[in-house]
């Protein structure tokens, strides 16, 4: 079946692209480049560099291939900034994802699977279970939950199928090495081989479980597929095992044999203290396991890191720059350029 991908030069959009070609599917992405890579891309996929932003270009590119499934990963997923790049986020995950749907189900595609984000249960006990209502805290949660909460609507009226998924914290091979508003892993990684200290945002006590990208990509494929006990389901997946800021820092200080300064900052605005989420529903409905854990994963996101080297940082721009931001962030303000997220997911 033919698979529309969006986002499918970032980190997460690109392994499913890859995934879905190895199952046989004719696949073709859309990404804007904003926080993905070219390398990224298998030479299978047909391309299209389209910002979904633009409702016509996106109708160009489902008009011109008309999927069976839509797969919608194409993010701004800087949670923590969301409340400092309200617009870009809103762009970049709201409107995107309406401006492609609209068209998609105008050529009557059979299903949707929405990668949303456990940014929709906002900061409610840990761990999420997807029997909670979404009660989201920051702007990137709030478009989420709309997002989620629009395909809901729409597939009840318009009579097509559809999955949610809620990922959290994922990482891996061909995750952005270079923003410095996300990716807790990919910081660490990049700072280290910078020689640059890790900054640590509270005490470094809030919980994460941390999903390793091979680990999900199964889970993600089986949820594209066409199966009627996934249909109208929102199911969580990812990392089983809960750790602090504060533990992932030494894990990945070691995958590096290096001993950082670690810098200690003030909590950010909204920031969930204890996110992380049950893993039950995902194991029955999806097969969901661990066959590499959270120290392999690292291993081989350090031992790939290695393989690029020290990346630049990404110079972006606060659209409300503010003293309750990080000083970090506003350093690294150039006050001269749009903002740009990362496509990969949430």
């Amino acid at each position: 079946m033919r698979v529309l991908v969006t986002g499918a030069a970032g980190f997460m959009g690109s392994h499913v692209a890859e995934g879905l070609l190895a199952a046989g599917h004719d696949v073709v992405g859309v990404d804007d480049l904003s926080g993905g890579f070219r390398r990224n891309l298998l030479p299978e996929v047909e391309f299209y560099e389209v910002d979904l932003r633009d409702a016509e270009g996106a109708a160009r590119v489902v008009r011109e291939n008309p999927p069976e499934v839509l797969c919608h990963l194409a993010a701004n997923a800087r949670e923590g900034a969301s409340q400092f790049q309200p617009r870009d986020v809103c762009g970049r995950n709201l409107m995107a994802y309406v401006n492609v749907l609209v068209p998609a189900v105008k050529h009557e595609v059979k299903k949707v699977v929405l990668y949303s984000s456990m940014a929709a249960y906002g900061d409610q006990k840990a761990p999420f279970d997807e029997s909670m209502p979404r009660r989201p805290v920051d702007v990137y949660g709030v478009n989420k939950g709309a997002m989620e909460e629009i395909t809901e609507i729409l597939a009840e009226v318009h009579e097509f199928s559809y999955t949610v998924i809620r990922p959290h914290n994922v990482f891996g091979e061909r995750q952005s090495l270079r923003d410095q508003f996300r990716n807790v892993v990919g910081i660490f990684m990049n700072r280290i081989m910078r020689g640059e200290p890790l900054y640590i945002y509270g005490d470094g006590e809030q919980k994460r479980a941390f999903s390793y990208i091979g680990d999900s990509l199964p889970a993600f494929l089986r949820a594209a597929e066409l199966r009627p006990e996934v249909d109208g389901e929102h199911i969580n997946v990812g990392g089983k095992k809960p750790i602090t800021v504060n533990e992932m820092a030494k894990l990945v200080a070691a995958e590096f044999g290096a001993e950082p300064e670690v810098v200690y900052l003030p909590d950010r605005p909204r920031e969930v203290k204890d996110a992380y989420c049950t893993h039950a529903k995902s194991e029955r409905l999806l097969g969901y396991e661990e066959q590499f854990g959270l120290e392999e994963g690292l291993r081989r996101m350090a031992e790939w890191a290695r393989t690029l080297g020290p990346q630049p940082w990404s110079e972006d721009r606060l659209e409300l720059p503010s003293s309750k931001a990080p000083r970090i962030w506003m350093e690294n303000d150039t006050h001269g350029k749009d903002c740009k997220g990362e496509a990969d997911r949430p």
